[in-house]
């Protein structure tokens, strides 16, 4: 009979363990849900908040909860707690949360922090849910207030908030923004059911729609698009606007997107991949932009051959091509034609640099085929 009760035990011992196990370790915190709303990671956290469930029944700091307890971080404070066993997905948090006493920077952190440990100390039992094969987490409390959590990072969406137009390369044709230097996409980071907003604005209309968020590393899923209907009654604006408007499709689609520096000085671009992309900056064009511009670029692909057209002279001016690495590939000074001859270089993408007649230099990307 003794035989049979330390069977019992022993059974539920390794019950308690291979039921934890699935929990059991760290996990990020990736957004919180109370009052039907989600509550992302503010824009200023570098490093997620997250908890970390231990299950020791050699080191238990208080025996009779079998080792089972907590510590993590929020996103200024740590904390430390126990928990009781899980029964039908659940556990319980005993009456103990002690945390550190650290004030954050700004009100955006304080409140999400001060959410996310109200959620734990919630009187009541946690249940949790797992989805995405064990790597997303879930605990609901007794108020019906969520923590989502996840075994990766918490991903953090690249693409948020505006990013101001600079130009528009479709096909072998680079069309710039040389209209308005507040043109600009906006990506809302607020989620409902996976998805969220953005809008912008274009040379004579504006443009909102719905995308996937999270967003994937290198690409976004747009679900929908649409855009006022005002007539452009100037041909440069009209055509550049007509180009943003084709880049993207009024249904469901997939855009690949690469993003260099940082901050202030991060660059966007978006690909369709038909040989279309939007290039984007977090900053503005200057004034400067829209005044300096004087030289424009036909690419004559039949001839192999560079055109360039501008309202002054530019015979004996000095130019340089470069590869997309910053290496120099030729050098030379234009002639009466304006002509670049580019039948020598392998097929790619190139930058070309002139200086005008004003001693300013300009730049254009070309592709040679």
């Amino acid at each position: 009979m003794k035989q049979s009760y330390a069977t019992l035990i022993l059974f539920l011992c390794f019950t308690i363990v291979i039921n934890s196990q699935n929990f059991i370790g760290n996990w990020n915190v990736i957004s919180l849900e109370s009052n039907g709303n989600t509550i992302n990671l503010p824009s200023t956290v570098t490093t997620p908040p997250n908890i970390e469930f231990h299950n020791s029944f050699s080191s238990a700091p208080l025996d009779q909860y079998w080792g089972r307890y907590i510590y993590g971080n929020g996103i200024c404070n740590s904390f430390t707690s126990y928990f009781e066993s899980e029964q039908n997905n659940a556990i319980s948090l005993i009456p103990y949360f002690e945390t550190t006493d650290n004030s954050c920077t700004t009100t955006e952190e304080t409140d999400f922090e001060n959410l996310y440990f109200s959620i734990l100390q919630e009187p009541g039992n946690l249940t949790y849910s797992f989805t995405n094969d064990l790597h997303n987490l879930s605990f609901t409390n007794s108020q019906g207030d969520v923590i989502n959590l996840g075994r990766e990072d918490a991903p953090s969406n690249v693409l948020s908030g505006e990013w101001f137009i600079h130009s528009i390369w479709e096909f072998d044709i680079l069309l710039e923004n040389t209209f308005d230097p507040n043109l600009s996409i906006v990506f809302s980071d607020d989620i409902i059911n996976g998805q969220s907003d953005f809008y912008g604005s274009s040379t004579c209309n504006g443009f909102s729609g719905i995308y996937d968020n999270p967003v994937q590393p290198t690409s976004f899923i747009v679900r929908d698009i649409g855009w006022t209907l005002i007539f452009c009654d100037i041909a440069d604006q009209a055509i550049f606007e007509m180009s943003y408007m084709n880049f993207f499709s009024p249904n469901e689609n997939i855009y690949t997107f690469e993003i260099t520096g940082s901050g202030s000085d991060a660059m966007l671009t978006i690909y369709n991949g038909n040989e279309v992309e939007l290039n984007y900056g977090r900053q503005a064009l200057s004034t400067n932009s829209f005044t300096a511009q004087k030289t424009k670029l036909i690419t004559d692909i039949s001839n192999h051959r560079l055109q360039l057209i501008s309202d002054t002279p530019l015979v004996n001016n000095p130019y340089s091509i470069y590869d997309l690495s910053g290496r120099l590939i030729t050098s030379a000074y234009l002639d009466q034609s304006n002509n670049i001859e580019i039948g020598t270089l392998a097929s790619g993408s190139y930058i070309l640099k002139i200086m005008n007649s004003q001693n300013q230099t300009e730049s254009f990307k070309f592709m040679n085929y």
